[in-house]
This record gives structure tokens, C-alpha cells and sequence, in this order.
């Protein structure tokens, strides 16, 4: 049976998308959606799946990353297994927020969809979605007894009672409590150069600006020939406000708070925070620190790291440099990078890292143009189970990695392949690339661990992270101050890259100065008060054992 819904629901998407969800209400039952009865009678203690395997399906999964590439069905260790036992076939496409919209637009709807959770119309689900809890319970109830995460589907439910997408990466307070949670942000060095020049202290302003020049001297040029450049940081997105390392990335290091007294904190005012800005300023002036910074993109500056080319690097996403960690290292095995202390405020207090969020990163939906609703549902439900999960991120027990004590090692073929040769390794193993709703922590306590190359980057920053849950989605997502906020985020990037090209301290500051003075012009107070307001809803639904770090 075809579903036809999700054709009415785009036409009056736009119509729905101005008035808000409280103009819409969505079906609360099986019956609203037309769904086809279960092929047999579902088990709470048992995912359907495992009672499924006679009936073959077809389903098609659009992923909201043009960036994510699937070798094909069957063709990776983990996509043959699930293939074996859910007898199931899966078309993978890939693609951006254009692609999106003209979908949405057209009405013509794959089974299931992926994108991130802070783009609008995952707010605009009821429109185009089936609820997960009303097919789970229909279909799969396994789901919700077992598989999914409790404090997962209560964040997610709406008011209306449903749950319509489920988060990849949704870290619980109980998954903070076990200890299974990757910090994710990381000061690095080329090894080779700081023991040389005596393992200095990086953490004062002083102690950085003397390392990088001690480096430049012992090395004033990487093995291509290149000049050494001291210091860089993840790329700054000058067209689009990313911050790089050089916004919360720095603040976190310098355990700035995001809140006080339960209240949205400057954190851009604070004067620790200007301290490391003019510390970059000088670095640049003084040529530790060069031009590129602000023109090349991110991928541009990682390829650099695999030349070597950078001393001392600080950078956002740990897990991003697992290939080109292992591709320097293939290189030359003594430049290889490690993780130590890096900017601290003037008490040297720790860090101060978020080790994930109950919010995740994506959500994943089943649409209402699916003619394949239990086994979509059953795909969901075998991909978030601790089943699923140890398929997705592990693969098959015996073929790529053996349990010894109760936790996963791999074999040795394997983790010579992923530590290697990355690009092989994704396509004929495909450990790690169906993300989109495994539980990532439970794959943390059984044994998942980085891979080498990055493995120590990850274990030095961990024992600093803690939850930051009150802040979960506190940016304004629609209307004009969603609008206003992306206007200051270009501006605040821009003052950034003003602030540390510039000649002075005094012309620095003055920059700086003028920026903060000028947030008003983009709906500032607004902003805040939109993100006071999300705290305190936030906190009311932690309820009272929840306490902020």
C-alpha cells in the first residue's frame, strides 16, 4: 500500500511552516496514517525482525550530507550482515539542503530521512513523518521496551505525545555516569619538535608565544620543503560565521562558563577570552601564525597536517583527523601529533569540554510516502539496538573482532586495516558509517576505542568533559532571529580574523570593542533572551536532579 500523505503535507508545508506547528495537528493513531496490519503479532522481548525474515523489502534512505558516500548494499561487512538477517535491500542518497527543500517541495518522499536536527523542518515533522512510538507500537514495540534509549525518547517526544525522529549520538546523563562519553575537542603538537625544544608549558600566553618560537627556530621548515607554520586552528567559515576553534572551541579551554545562575553568559566579553585573542594577535604578528588561517578551508588545512607542516594545532572535531593522523604518520612515523595542556585561563583551571548532548547530532524519520512501514521500522529498531549496534560499529564477532572478557578486539586484520588505510577500510568494512541512530555509548563500554592515530588525542581530553544538556538547542531555528543570528555569527567571524591580523593591541581591542558594541544591530538582546527562555524550559524537563557544571 502507498502512502500518499506526505503529498498534501508539502503543499501546505510553507502554509504551516509561517503559522507554526500549533496551527497543525497531527494523527495520533495507527489508524490516522492507514497503516497495513503487522504480519504477525508483535513481541515486546523480541525485535520483529528476528520473526520477519520470509518477507523481502526495499527501502530507500536519503542522508542530508552530500559528503556521505555507501560503497552499495552488501558490498561492506556490515551492511552484508544486515542484509543476512533482516533480508532487506537499502538504496543510500546522498545530499545537501537543496536537494532537501526541492524533495520536500515535490512531495515525493524516500522511506526513511536524515538530516541535521537543528535545520527548520525538523520541527515541521508531524507534516511529513509517521511517529516512531505509533509504529513501534504497531509493528516493532521492541523499540521502545529495549532498544531505544528512555531519556532519549522522552528529550524527543512532543507535546502531542509522539516521537517522530530519533538522534544519532545522544549522550544521557546515564551514559556520563558509566563513563562512556569522547570528548571532542584537542591542542595538539608534532611530537617530535616540543620534546626537542623541552616539552614547554603551552597554557600561559607567555609559555605559547615562546613555544612556537622556539619551534620555528629548531624547525624552520617541514620535510616538503614548506615553511613551518607554529600555529593554526581548525578553519575559520568567513562567508558563513564558523568560528573554528578560535570561538567556544577557546572558550571551553579556558573554562569559560556558558551559564551563570542559570542565566546565558558573554562569554565573547570575557576578558580571559580577549587575553588568548590578543595572544593569536601577537602570534601572527610576529609570524607564528599566517594568512592561510583565514582563507584555507578545513579539509586544506588538515591535508597540510599530513605534510606536517603545522607545530601546534587546535581543533574542534578529534574524530575528523582519525585519516589524516594515520596519513602523517605513514609519512613519517617520528612527526606524528600529540595531545597536550593547551590555553588556560590565568587561575589554570582545567578545561571544560561538552562530551556530547541528549539532543544528538541528526535525527532520522520514516515518511509517510513509505510503502514499507514495518520494515522500516524494524531497520530503525535493529540499527538502535545493543544488537544493531555492535554489528554497526564492530561488525561480525569472529570475522573482524573476537570478545575477550566480556569487551570487542578487534582482529588484527582489521585494526591493521582501519589504522592503515581508512578509505578501504570504510568501503569493505564499513565499521562506523551507519551512524544515524546506534547507541554510540554502549559502543564506548564494550570496547570501542579510537583508532591509533588519534586514540591518545581522545583519552587525554576525556576525564574533562561533562554534560551541558540545559543548553540543547538554545539557538533560534525560524523567524528573524534566526535570521539575526546568522548575520552575527558572520560578524562576530569577521571581527575574529580583524582582531588577529591586526597591527596593535590597541587596534585589536578596538575592533573587538567595536564588534560587541554593535550586536544590537543583529536582534542581540533578542537572541539571549530567545536562549534564557530555552534554558529554563530546558531545566524544567531535567527536572531537579539535574545540576549545571
Amino acid at each position: 500500500m502507498a502512502f500518499k500523505k506526505a503529498r498534501i503535507f508539502s503543499a501546505a508545508l510553507l502554509t504551516f511552516a509561517s503559522l507554526g506547528l500549533s496551527a497543525f495537528t497531527p494523527a495520533v493513531s495507527a489508524q490516522d496514517y492507514n497503516l497495513p496490519d503487522a504480519r504477525f503479532e508483535p513481541d515486546p522481548t523480541v525485535p520483529s525482525w528476528q520473526s520477519d525474515t520470509e518477507y523481502p523489502a526495499k527501502l530507500t534512505w536519503y542522508v542530508n550530507f552530500d559528503w556521505y558516500a555507501q560503497p552499495g548494499w552488501g558490498v561492506d561487512v556490515v551492511t552484508r550482515k544486515i542484509k543476512e538477517d533482516m533480508n532487506i535491500e537499502v538504496e543510500f542518497i546522498a545530499g545537501n539542503d537543496e536537494n532537501l527543500n526541492t524533495m520536500m517541495a515535490g512531495g515525493d518522499l524516500p522511506d526513511i530521512m536524515t538530516f541535521d536536527k537543528n535545520l527548520t523542518i525538523a520541527t515541521e515533522a508531524p507534516l511529513f513523518a509517521i511517529p516512531l512510538n505509533i509504529l513501534a507500537e504497531k509493528y516493532d514495540p521492541y523499540f521502545l521496551e529495549e532498544a531505544a534509549k528512555p531519556e532519549t525518547i522522552n528529550w524527543y517526544t512532543l507535546e502531542d505525545g509522539n516521537i517522530y525522529g530519533y538522534p544519532s549520538f545522544s549522550t544521557t546523563a546515564a551514559d556520563y555516569e558509566a563513563g562512556n562519553i569522547q570528548a571532542d575537542q584537542v591542542f595538539i603538537v608534532r611530537q617530535d619538535i616540543y620534546e626537542a625544544i623541552g616539552s614547554p608549558d603551552m597554557s600561559t600566553p607567555e609559555g605559547f608565544l615562546q613555544a612556537l618560537r622556539d619551534a620555528r627556530e629548531y624547525m624552520p621548515t617541514s620535510d616538503d620543503g614548506t615553511a613551518l607554520v607554529p600555529f593554526a586552528g581548525t578553519a575559520l567559515d568567513m562567508s558563513n560565521g564558523g568560528d573554528g576553534a578560535f570561538g567556544g572551541i577557546l572558550q571551553d579551554f579556558l573554562s569559560i562558563p556558558t551559564t551563570v545562575d542559570g542565566q546565558y553568559y558573554d562569554r565573547d566579553s570575557d576578558e580571559e577570552y580577549i587575553t588568548w585573542l590578543e595572544t593569536f594577535r601577537q602570534a601572527y604578528n610576529e609570524g607564528l601564525m599566517n594568512s592561510d588561517q583565514f582563507s584555507d578551508n578545513d579539509n586544506t588545512m588538515k591535508e597540510k597536517m599530513t605534510q606536517g607542516r603545522y607545530f601546534a594545532y587546535l581543533h574542534t572535531n578529534t574524530k575528523g583527523l582519525n585519516e589524516f593522523m594515520s596519513t602523517n604518520t605513514a609519512r613519517n612515523a617520528e612527526q606524528t601529533y600529540i595531545a597536550i595542556d593547551g590555553p588556560k585561563n590565568s587561575n589554570g583551571d582545567d578545561p571544560t569540554f561538552n562530551g556530547g548532548g541528549i539532543g544528538g547530532w541528526t535525527q532520522t524519520f520514516i515518511t509517510n510516502d513509505t510503502q514499507e512501514p514495518q520494515k522500516a521500522m524494524e531497520l530503525i529498531t535493529y540499527l538502535t539496538s545493543h544488537y544493531g549496534t555492535m554489528v554497526a560499529a564492530f561488525g561480525i564477532e569472529g570475522e573482524t573482532y573476537n570478545l575477550v572478557d566480556g569487551q570487542v578486539e578487534y582482529t588484527e586484520e582489521t585494526e591493521a586495516l582501519r589504522n592503515s588505510d581508512i578509505a578501504t577500510f570504510d568501503k569493505t568494512v564499513g565499521l562506523g558509517s551507519y551512524w544515524f541512530t546506534l547507541d554510540d555509548n554502549y559502543a564506548m563500554s564494550m570496547g570501542q576505542v579510537p583508532a591509533t592515530s588519534i586514540r591518545q588525542m581522545v583519552d587525554f581530553n576525556n576525564p574533562y568533559a561533562a554534560p551541558r544538556f540545559e543548553l540543547e538547542d538554545w539557538d533560534p531555528k525560524t523567524g528573524s532571529e534566526q535570521r539575526n543570528l546568522v548575520q552575527l555569527n558572520t560578524a562576530r567571524v569577521q571581527a575574529l580574523a580583524a582582531f588577529i591580523q591586526s597591527g596593535t593591541a590597541e587596534e585589536g581591542r578596538a575592533v573587538w570593542d567595536s564588534y560587541l558594541a554593535s550586536r544590537e544591530n543583529y536582534g542581540y538582546s533578542q537572541i539571549v533572551e530567545y536562549r534564557n527562555n530555552k534554558i529554563a524550559e530546558n531545566l524544567q524537563r531535567l527536572g531537579d536532579d539535574y545540576s549545571i557544571n
